[in-house]
Order: structure tokens, then sequence, then C-alpha cells
């Protein structure tokens, strides 16, 4: 690695300090530097002194990793927020820079009657940080994948190169960046699919004792596509089951009507707003970054969801009560997805499953005590057919690299080779760079 930082970026301990964590707060690096371009030119500027440098680059969006991925205590952090600018595109599409945060798009949205098909549940993370992932959504169980919503991607590869790719042009870096876990390069700008938008957003709440008749109901609804978002959350500790169905309408709703022949034991809460597109977003208040945020998802097989609700890998006695911990279900449509690298189970459906814990700022110990016990979770679930989403902490070695990607291995390290041929984007835990320990670590 060579000694000399590239110009541009600052060594300010604050500006170092402010990225030395994520959004877990389990892991902490504290980088050489730091670079906040403001255009996509500085980005692809930053990336060949640093490639001629030999300065390995990491990349923070919202920070929202989990496991350390946007964290780097040997190179230099290339802060994307100044890459926030949202323009309007040709019909039934938005442009925005990889920075920009998905809540900020909602909200330069309102008036059109249009949302982006598939919106994370936290407004705070990037466009550019959930594409390099997967994304997933209370509208999944109809749109699938952010990764699936884009109509093409601007991306500065790791040679410094600006590219702009798509299904039909530069096929390889379109597929290799999409769920590609920041490896191959920074994207800048993408071209996101909308669809159109209801006047206001009604919420119902339906509490359910009995996995069974969650499992029904789901089926039901989803076979009928009676509700515009779905979301399922499992509360161990009250022995209970959430089901957040929503619709986006004009005219206002039947509720006896839409929830009509489910089996919830009570409707326990109907929320309704003008706000649509934040309508099914958490507030930023909560979450809060004093805490620790030990979190994994998982890709899970539609055969499994009886087994996901019931959820007998989860021991009450050391997950918090509630509010301090949240376990998540969303149902997702798989038909159509051509995201190679984003790895999930064969069918037709999936599930999204998350196990999250907030751990106060002074228990650091209980925190990574919970990174430990989902670990072993992870293991139960992978045995069921499940795919870990890698924004958690994955401390696979190679064979369980291997057996995640399948024979997607071969061809991530390939792309690795061709678009990043200098490693300019730290290996991380990722299996797709030349240094064997990067597999194991």
């Amino acid at each position: 690695m060579g000694n000399h930082l590239p110009p541009g970026v600052s060594v300010d301990p604050e500006a170092r300090k402010a990225c030395a964590s994520d959004f877990g707060r389990i892991i902490t690096r504290l980088p050489r530097g730091v670079a906040t371009p403001q255009s996509v030119e500085e980005v692809a500027r930053l990336v060949r002194r640093a490639s001629i440098a030999g300065v390995p680059l990491t990349i923070r969006g919202g920070a929202h990793s989990q496991g350390g991925q946007t964290l780097t205590d040997d190179g230099v952090v290339l802060d994307t927020s100044g890459l926030d600018r949202i323009q309007p595109a040709e019909p039934g599409l938005v442009r925005a820079r990889g920075g920009t945060q998905w809540g900020k798009l909602v909200d330069a949205l309102r008036g059109t009657r249009q949302l982006p098909r598939v919106l994370t549940d936290i407004g705070e993370v990037t466009v550019g940080g959930t594409l390099s992932v997967g994304g997933i959504g209370t509208t999944s169980h109809r749109y699938g994948l952010q990764v699936g919503q884009v109509e093409r991607i601007e991306v500065v590869t790791g040679t410094g190169e600006r590219v702009r790719c798509s299904a039909t042009r530069n096929r390889d870096l379109f597929d290799a960046v999409r769920g590609g876990q920041g490896q191959f390069g920074v994207i800048t700008e993408a071209w996101i699919r909308l669809r159109p938008a209801g006047g206001r957003f009604r919420q119902y709440e339906l509490r359910y004792r009995d996995a069974d008749r969650v499992v029904d109901d789901l089926e039901t609804i989803l076979d009928e596509d009676r509700f515009d978002h779905l979301r399922v959350e499992g509360r161990i500790h009250e022995g209970e089951i959430i089901l957040f169905a929503g619709l986006e309408y004009d005219e206002d709703p039947d509720d006896a009507r839409q929830l009509e022949g489910l089996g919830h034991a009570e409707l326990a809460y109907t929320r309704d707003t003008a706000n649509v597109g934040r309508g099914q977003m958490y507030p930023p208040w909560a979450f809060s970054r004093m805490h620790f945020h030990p979190w994994r998802d998982w890709f899970m097989p539609w055969e499994a969801l009886r087994a996901v609700l019931g959820q007998p890998w989860l021991d009450p006695s050391w997950l918090p009560r509630r509010p301090g911990s949240w376990t998540g279900v969303y149902p997702a449509r798989m038909e159509g997805l051509d995201a190679p690298l984003c790895m999930r189970p064969a069918g037709k459906r999936i599930l999204g499953y998350s196990v999250l814990a907030l751990v106060g700022e002074n228990h650091y110990e209980r925190a990574t005590d919970l990174v430990r016990r989902l670990e072993e979770v992870a293991e139960t679930l992978v045995g069921l057919g499940g795919k870990s989403y890698l924004s958690g902490r994955v401390r696979y070695n190679r064979r369980q690299w291997a057996e995640h990607y399948g024979e997607m291995l071969e061809r991530g390290r390939r792309w690795k080779r061709e678009f990043d041929p200098k490693q300019v984007f730290p290996r991380q835990a990722m299996p797709f760079g030349d240094d064997p320990a990067s597999a194991s670590r």
C-alpha cells in the first residue's frame, strides 16, 4: 500500500472519527482519511489517484451496514453523501445520484403521484447502498427487490472509468454492481422505475396468535393481490404475530370488505396518512445511533414460512424485549429478477427475514454475545435453504462462500479482475479478490 493519500482526502480527526463506525456500532475502524466528492468526475479522479497510490477505498453511503462493511483502518473512506442530486428522467423513471437517501427521494417526488416501486422502510439508507446489496421493502410482494427496479446505472469502476450500464449495454457491469457489495465500482447514479401512488395510505395492524392462520391469510392476500404493502412482525415474548397490511387509495376504502375472510384475532390499530411515501417508513428517531445494533437478515424459501413465523431458533431469554428487539418477515416476488450476485433461494416467492436487537451503549459485551448467537441462528437458517443477506456481519470461510455463491463465485472473481484489477475497493470479507486471507477473515 502506498504511503501518500490522494489529493482531496481529509485527514481531519473529527472527519475520520465520524466514519469509524457504522449502524451496527459493534466494529470500529479508524480510516486514514475521508473523501467527500461532490461530483461524479471527482469520484473518478479520486479512484484513479487511489489506484496509482495503492490506497484502498471503502464506499460509505448511509453507513447502514451492521458488520463493518463501510469501514476501513488501512485506507480511505469514500463518503457518497455529496452525491445526492435528484432530477426527472423520461416518463416512469427518476434519476438519483448514488448518495441520495431514499427518504429524500420520496420527499422530492411528493405531489407527482409517483413513487419508486420498492422502498426500504428506513429512509436514511442510500440508493447506491441498497442497490449494492439487494433492497427489500413492503411492496416487494408485488415488485420484488430494488435491484430489479433500475433501468440503468452509472458506475465509476476500479480503473476510474465512468461507465453507464443496463440490461442491454455493458451488461456484465450491470450484473456485477447490483448486489455486488461495492466490490466492482461506485454506483454514482441510477435511473429508478416509478409506479403510480395513491393519494393516502392506510395501514391495518392485524394481531394473530396462530402462525397457521397467518400463513393462510398471506396466501389469500397474495393470490388476490389485496394489499399494496405487507410486513409481518413476530413478537416472541408476547406470543403474537402482527401483520401490517397497507393500502394506497383515493376513495375511502371499505375496511370490513378489505379484511373480509381473514383470520386475525384482533384488529389492533389502523393508521391513516397523506404522506404516502413515508407512511411505511420508520421515523429517523426509531433507531438511535447511540445503540449497538446486532442485526442479521436472510432470504428464506417460501416453503419455510411456517418455521420462520414460529422462530424456534430464537430464545426469548437472550433476545431483549420489545422495543429492544424486532423480528420481521417480508414476502418478496422473485419472478423476472435478473441480478445474479444477489443470492436467494429458488422459487417465485421468497421471504426476507430480519432479526434486530437494540442494545444500550454501555452493554458492548451483550451486543457481541448477540452477534455470536445470530451466527448460530444463521447456520440453522442456511440449513433450511436460506441465503444470508450481506448487510450484517457474515464471517464465512472459503467453503461457506463457495456454498453461498455456487457457480456465481468464479464469475464474480472474473468481474473483479475486469472492473477492479488493482483491487482499489477492499475485499473486506468477500471472496472475489486475490488475497487468500480475504475469504476467511
